[in-house]
């Protein structure tokens, strides 16, 4: 970091030298340790108390999803190999981490920065963080999981904690749909919130009868928006952290298991429609996020024509 001061006299480049030495000294003596990338740009200055509170409480949340989901996907492939890429421009930052192996075929891991307004889909953002988390496994016995969470404070001053969570299954099995299906009503009765709205956004036709997705996650874009509290953001992040792990043990039972070609047919339709979806029928993938961000993060490794 540069720091421009304009100091003139001598008295005061002294004080400002010794100032800095201090600061040394009390950080080594102290051992203070030193930000992670994500706390270190959280521009936190501009969100009263309160709000600083929670969105730190969203950076960490983050960073734990991030080591996590990479911890376990390395448990299903053995390893990690690691592919990075960053986007920028002057409305969003985006950055994308991609592994692939043996289980997980195609693994991604992406956050991202609204920087300003892009009506009528992203009002001007004051704060704002998003983490996304993509899984094509090899086996066609479990198909995708897209899971996304939403966090921003607005300069009208509203906020959102928001998020998308479901499965697009290859093969269907009957089995797996329910058991994804009673982990999401089960917390939403556990925390006593009436999820219609939210499993509403997954019963429309683009996504379900289209898509052909399972819609038994939540799409928490359901109006009205969940401002950000600590009692939402709790429940988002439970709700976020059974939704997938439940799709991980799925993945554990299944990955090893025989399966036909029909099954492996089935996967490819289902990878095709991902893409149409895509291109035809999200509205922030046509109108938000740039092809070569969603393209490399959530699109399956293969898809046939």
């Amino acid at each position: 970091m540069s720091l421009n001061y304009s100091i003139r006299g001598t008295i005061c480049q002294r004080l400002a030298s010794w100032l800095m030495i201090m600061v040394v000294i009390l950080g080594i003596f102290l051992k203070v340790p030193p930000l992670s990338a994500a706390q270190a740009e959280t521009d936190l200055d501009a969100l009263t108390d309160e709000q600083a509170a929670l969105a730190q409480e969203m950076l960490n949340f983050m960073e734990e999803t991030e080591k996590n989901f990479f911890t376990t996907v390395a448990g299903f492939n053995g390893d990690v190999d690691m592919e990075t890429r960053d986007f920028d421009s002057d409305k969003a930052s985006y950055k994308v981490k991609v592994t692939r192996g043996s289980v997980i075929e195609k693994g991604a891991f992406m956050t991202n920065i609204s920087k300003k307004a892009n009506p009528p889909w992203v009002p001007e953002p004051v704060w704002h963080r998003y983490m996304e988390i993509d899984v094509h496994p090899k086996t066609p016995l479990v198909g995708q999981l897209h899971a996304t969470v939403h966090f921003a404070y607005y300069a009208d001053g509203t906020s959102a904690i928001a998020g998308y969570m479901d499965y697009t299954p290859a093969a269907w099995i009957d089995e797996d749909v329910a058991l994804l299906k009673d982990t999401v009503d089960g917390l939403f009765q556990r925390y006593g919130r009436d999820i219609t709205r939210f499993r509403a956004m997954l019963e429309k036709p683009y996504h379900k009868d289209k898509l052909k997705a399972a819609a038994v996650g939540a799409g928490l874009y359901g109006r009205p928006l969940m401002e950000i509290n600590q009692a939402n953001l709790d429940f988002v992040k439970d709700l976020y952290g059974v939704f997938v792990g439940t799709y991980m043990e799925i993945l554990d039972q299944r990955k090893d298991q025989d399966f036909t070609e029909e099954d492996l047919k089935a996967q490819d339709g289902m990878r095709k429609r991902w893409l149409v979806d895509h291109l035809f029928s999200d509205p922030f993938t046509m109108n938000v996020v740039p092809f070569e961000v969603w393209s490399f993060a959530d699109q399956a490794p293969t898809i046939k024509f």
